[in-house]
């Protein structure tokens, strides 16, 4: 059978809602399915909006297999009154024109245009979902649907900018499956987006094992110029408000006060909020204390995660939750949120610790229990690692994927 699978951003990027979408691709063509992606031609989501950041040629490639269509990003002028324009004259307006989803005129008319596909798998942004609905009810295939909608808690909802303006409702309860990444984002779908409970299915992503096989922590030391032998408190992600970077800071912050000695990494891109943060502290803070590195290549990735003493993860913006698997393949013990797919993958005090967003007192006191008590953080690290090696690699998270797209007479072998 033949997949199509959309997704904002594609291979050589691995994002997460990136990389899930890549590892269904390859788990697809392993099986004797074929595989094209649909994708943009964005490396930095500012190129959804601006002429702003990096970006890749357009144009196919095939990388193991799969096929990549990667279509260019246009910035016409007047984007503000062109997106209110398009908005009330298009068939599908406010799904594919609400900031930030970009202009792809040239996709728009492939996916008119396209055929042979007999699944789509569509991602992550209201353009593309719509994008996928316009093709499965225009060729009669099954569609499945995978909003990665990172929506807080119950307590705290956070709303996606316009998520659900347009047809997303409707067109999650018309998809043959609509996959959520935890348990609260699928009661949004049952209970407020009216999708049958029986077209849900709570998933979940995946590590690959065989990348941390020669994992380093020194190298990582080395390549970033980390302290030699300095405990590391790492937090990967990109920097923001949501994401408790500034509560994680503040925390490490009071800690040093104290009289704590260890290095706090930050890796990954940092955001206009965080970065405002970052400049009013840094003339209080000393290099050895705090490293920001921005964006991290997956060429040092695993090096890293392995040269951590604790991961922190106080993010209220996480469907799922990635960092934490990482933590623990790298032998880490790690601290996550209260919030998104985090409580459905850490046992709190047993694997892990659950603090609330923006409790700074309760995460300064997590941490530093972790830094002094070898003892606790090597078994919490080593039961999260037989959890990853028992139920949470891509092979496993794929294998489960398709055993239910099987049950539910979607795709056949």
């Amino acid at each position: 059978m033949r997949f199509l699978h959309l997704v904002h951003r594609s291979w050589p990027y691995h994002g997460g809602a990136e990389r899930y979408v890549w590892e269904h691709a390859l788990a697809a063509v392993k099986r004797g399915h074929s595989s094209t992606i649909a994708t943009t031609d964005a490396w930095d989501m500012s190129w959804f909006v601006s002429q702003q950041g990096r970006h890749l040629h357009p144009g196919r490639t095939v990388h193991r297999g799969v096929e990549i269509i990667r279509f260019p990003v246009l910035h016409p002028p007047a984007q503000s009154l062109l997106r209110a324009v398009l908005r009330r004259v298009v068939r599908g307006g406010p799904d594919r024109f609400y900031y930030p989803n970009p202009f792809i005129p040239l996709m728009d008319r492939w996916i008119g245009k396209a055929s042979g596909y007999a699944i789509v798998h569509a991602n992550a942004m209201p353009f593309l979902i719509n994008a996928g609905y316009r093709y499965a009810l225009a060729n009669r295939v099954p569609l499945i649907s995978v909003p990665h909608a990172n929506l807080g808690t119950a307590s705290h909802r956070i709303s996606p900018l316009h998520y659900f303006a347009g047809r997303q409702k409707e067109i999650l309860r018309y998809s043959s499956l609509t996959v959520a990444q935890n348990r609260y984002e699928a009661s949004v779908y049952r209970d407020e987006c009216g999708v049958p409970e029986e077209k849900i299915l709570i998933h979940g992503s995946g590590v690959d094992p065989d990348e941390w096989v020669s994992a380093s922590g020194d190298t990582a030391r080395k390549a970033l110029s980390l302290p030699e032998n300095s405990r590391i408190v790492l937090s990967v992600t990109a920097h923001c408000l949501d994401k408790g970077s500034v509560s994680l800071l503040n925390s490490c912050i009071a800690l040093w006060r104290k009289g704590h000695d260890f290095t706090l990494v930050l890796a990954g891109p940092v955001m206009a909020d965080f970065r405002d943060h970052l400049d009013r502290i840094a003339g209080d803070v000393s290099p050895e204390k705090l490293v920001v590195t921005g964006y991290i290549p997956e060429s040092i990735r695993t090096h890293l995660f392995s040269a951590a003493t604790v991961v922190a993860a106080p993010s209220r913006l996480d469907a799922f939750g990635i960092v934490l698997l990482d933590g623990w393949m790298g032998n880490s013990p790690v601290i996550g949120c209260n919030a998104g797919g985090m409580p459905d993958i850490i046992d709190d005090g047993i694997d892990g610790y659950l603090v609330e967003f923006g409790d700074e007192e309760a995460l300064s006191e997590r941490i530093i229990t972790l830094l002094e008590n070898d003892k606790l953080a090597a078994d919490m690290a080593r039961g999260g690692k037989e959890k990853v090696n028992s139920y949470h690699t891509w092979e496993k998270v794929t294998d489960r994927f398709f055993q239910q797209l099987e049950e539910r007479n979607i795709c056949r072998e």
